[in-house]
């Protein structure tokens, strides 16, 4: 009988839970790297002046206690911390506003410009569910730099479809490395509810994308367009639906192949059991030429890139790469950012345009 292996995309505690069986692999860089990674690029832009949210499901105590102690040693002063809501079905969407107002009227209030966010990828639809509602009450909303952990993902839930997403204008986040893949678009180009018939995912996301009911007649819809299923996954908004292969998609199409691979060598080997073996021992080139390979502790050998989040009036947002974090270069090398690449939101561009005629008003008046 095959031992039990593990393979997930989330991140690992800072402090190694030696609880952990051997047999978990990450599809996700040390977390370490990350941590180092966004102080790095706090000290780089003289953030020392910050304001910190996190949630508190799974790691986001552990990244309060055992991160953040060594951003306040290299100088990083915290003007709060306060937790996200856990997210809620529908039924109970008032009690997350209700739990999340207090902390994000604490965090838009603030002095300080730069919120660093720790979460998950359900975070951003917290985030915007909580921001969209204190817009709504007329509450004022001062303009953050938000900086956001790679395990952060845009993720909507289906009552936010059309909701103004500017608010992640100009922000700042960690990513996984990813690449553009054609055939991963071409696969979900050929997705479709009524071929794909023992897929029962595809059909709840279709009607909730599409909002639409799949096989009813037009006597039993309560309101509902039917669908045809010849809807197009690459006309829903971006908001709703990502053709692009994204940090997290990107590593569960990397874990399965891992695991893949390692069935295959156990194959070869005609070797039942301990997978979690072979798997520590993968290392290929995916699909589109990056190699995939785990450290002795388990996690994707990897760095991250540093994304810009930029958006648009009609609802869409790029991701534009803008540096990286490399944690096998040298110390000073660990950190590569283009400045001159970011958007930031228009407050803080005239913020600084202030602020350079101020330096050039002096320069002109001491010659």
């Amino acid at each position: 009988m095959l031992h039990e292996s593990w393979v997930t995309y989330a991140s690992t505690p800072v402090k190694s839970d030696q609880s952990q069986p051997a047999s978990f692999h990450h599809m996700f860089p040390n977390g370490a790297h990350q941590y180092m990674g966004i102080l790095q690029l706090l000290l780089h832009f003289s953030w020392t002046w910050i304001g910190v949210m996190y949630t508190e499901v799974l790691y986001g105590e552990s990244f309060v206690r055992d991160v953040l102690p060594m951003f306040s040693k290299r100088n990083i002063c915290f003007d709060f911390i306060e937790n996200f809501p856990s997210i809620k079905f529908s039924t109970a969407i008032a009690d997350m506003i209700s739990e999340g107002r207090d902390s994000f009227l604490v965090a838009t209030r603030s002095s300080a410009n730069v919120v660093v966010v720790y979460g998950r990828s359900h975070t951003m639809a917290v985030m915007r569910t909580l921001l969209h509602f204190l817009a709504f009450d007329n509450v004022p909303v001062k303009t953050k730099v938000w900086v956001m952990t790679a395990e952060m993902e845009f993720t909507s839930l289906a009552f936010q479809t059309g909701w103004s997403i500017q608010y992640i204008h100009g922000a700042i986040s960690l990513s996984i490395p990813s690449k553009k893949s054609i055939r991963f678009q071409e696969f979900l180009q050929m997705r479709n509810p009524t071929a794909d018939n023992e897929d029962g995912f595809i059909k709840d996301f279709w009607e909730n994308a599409f909002v639409c009911s799949l096989f009813k007649t037009v006597e039993e819809e309560d309101g509902d367009q039917i669908c045809t299923g010849r809807e197009k996954l690459e006309n829903l908004p971006k908001t709703v639906f990502e053709m692009s292969m994204t940090g997290h998609s990107n590593s569960v199409y990397d874990a399965v192949y891992a695991v893949a691979y390692a069935l295959h060598a156990m194959h070869l080997q005609r070797f039942k059991q301990s997978l979690h073996l072979f798997l520590r021992g993968v290392s290929f080139n995916n699909s589109v030429g990056e190699k995939v390979a785990f450290n002795q502790n388990g996690e994707l050998i990897a760095g991250f890139d540093i994304i810009n989040w930029v958006t648009f009036p009609n609802q869409s947002f790029l991701r534009v790469k803008v540096g990286k974090i490399d944690p096998g270069a040298a110390p000073h090398k660990v950190l590569t950012i283009h400045k001159e690449a970011i958007i930031w939101p228009s407050r803080f561009n005239q913020l600084q345009y202030r602020l350079q005629n101020k330096k050039n008003s002096k320069k002109v008046s001491q010659n």
